[in-house]
């Protein structure tokens, strides 16, 4: 089992993220880390980690590579593990998460066997100090797994999260290189698994503590001073999103800007009808 781990200015949560994996029920994995160029604390940390537990191992990187650039050269470098986990410097793992998702991976394996699979769950979206903001993400988000299941709703719609995911060497060969279409790393290797005739299975418990601070705190809402402005911004990230997962679905279909808009609007009707079904 090897644990990917990109890391850049990460020292303000990164130790309490390293004990969580660490401290993990099952113990047979090894944890590679590539630092992107910190220029913090970062370096010391990861020092301090290698010298206190030999599977974890820091690799060496002289070039800026970015989240994505960074994961994609982990994957690269790491050839020789059955499987593969993505972790982020910030998160905090609960004690079971690889174990539980290595289980899920083996059954799912057992019913395709040499197929290229991919296993995620939910997280626990919390603050910094780890106050629960969200006992789920998947709720918080508008994810159902279970309405995601072809390439052409997984093109518009990303189903995955990178740091709860699970993934087999297959996945891994069929997933290299990432194209320049590639928007971010867990997406890329979910599309390429599923172009590939394989599968992606969901454990539907959270797994992790998802920590959301500074700029990556999700739902944060407009100020008061600025409205028009913050809502312009908005939109434009909006629209620059679905533009870059647009331009990624390409590189696994034709699908063309009005299917790719059907398949938005298909989702969100059928995940509501799903909503109203539970709640009724």
């Amino acid at each position: 089992m090897a644990i990917l781990m990109a890391t850049y200015n990460g020292e303000a949560f990164l130790a309490e993220q390293l004990e969580s994996i660490i401290s993990q029920t099952c113990a047979d994995w090894r944890l590679y880390i590539m630092d992107d160029m910190s220029c913090d604390g970062t370096r010391r940390i990861l020092e301090e980690y290698v010298a206190r537990d030999g599977r974890v191992r820091v690799l060496p990187n002289h070039t800026k590579r970015g989240s994505m650039g960074t994961f994609e050269a982990l994957m690269q470098a790491v050839t020789d593990a059955d499987y593969y986990m993505f972790a982020d410097q910030d998160d905090v793992w609960m004690a079971d998460k690889v174990y539980v998702t290595l289980e899920k991976m083996r059954d799912t394996e057992a019913g395709m066997p040499g197929k290229p699979v991919v296993v995620h769950t939910d997280l626990t979206v919390v603050g910094t100090s780890l106050e629960v903001i969200a006992p789920s993400f998947w709720r918080y988000s508008r994810i159902a797994p279970s309405l995601l299941t072809t390439l052409e709703d997984l093109s518009v719609h990303n189903l995955t999260t990178g740091c709860t995911m699970m993934f087999n060497r297959s996945a891994r060969d069929v997933s290299l290189p990432f194209s320049e279409s590639a928007m971010m790393h867990d997406a890329w290797v979910t599309l390429s698994v599923i172009a590939r005739g394989g599968t992606v299975a969901a454990v539907s418990r959270p797994t992790m503590l998802y920590r959301q601070h500074g700029h990556n705190v999700l739902g944060a809402k407009d100020s008061r001073t600025g409205y028009v402005r913050n809502k312009l911004r908005s939109l434009r990230k909006v629209v620059r999103a679905n533009l870059e997962t647009y331009r990624m679905a390409r590189a696994f279909s034709d699908l063309s800007v009005l299917g790719f808009c059907y398949y938005k609007w298909r989702y969100f009707c059928r995940y509501n009808k799903l909503i109203r079904k539970n709640r009724g």
